[in-house]
């Protein structure tokens, strides 16, 4: 088969298989199909996808060296442009930036388990209370005790005298 053929067949088939890793979360194993024993790729397809990969990972330092790699061989690629953008704004900002958007979703999610205990632990306003049926043992006093029983009040007589 010509080699002008084959190269493109087999970065197609790379870039197949690098996809459906990634699909399944196993970057790091699409990275390495894309750039086969440490070499970057020629192909810039193939450039591209890796940056994005790299980027998806975490990796802001390399994503944004393969990015400028994919600008420099490609000058107008708009893409690599607002990645390389993207990367040096995140990268530039303090690192407890970086945490708001976790605190934030803490935050909210604190809130709404809070406003579900409160709604949920007063009595609905449709609801009537249940009658506890009193049981003869709470009723009898208990063994030993004498039964409590309510003093007795004296009442005085008006005293007769002047009207």
């Amino acid at each position: 088969m010509d080699d002008s053929v084959e190269a493109p067949i087999s970065a197609s088939l790379r870039l197949i298989k690098a996809l459906r890793l990634a699909r399944h979360g196993k970057l790091r194993a699409a990275q390495t199909i894309l750039a086969a024993a440490g070499t970057l790729p020629e192909n810039p397809v193939e450039l591209h996808a890796l940056a994005a990969l790299v980027t998806s990972e975490g990796d802001y330092p390399r994503a944004l060296r393969l990015w400028r790699l994919l600008l420099q061989r490609e000058p107008g690629h708009t893409e690599a442009r607002r990645m390389i953008a993207s990367i040096e704004l995140w990268l530039s900002r303090p690192a407890w930036i970086r945490f708001i958007p976790a605190g934030v979703f803490v935050l909210l999610m604190v809130l709404l388990v809070s406003i579900l205990v409160l709604a949920g632990s007063g009595p609905s306003p449709a609801a009537k209370p249940a009658a506890v049926p009193a049981r003869a043992s709470a009723l009898r006093p208990a063994a030993g005790l004498a039964p409590l029983t309510p003093p007795k009040v004296t009442i005085p007589e008006p005293k007769k005298g002047r009207p």
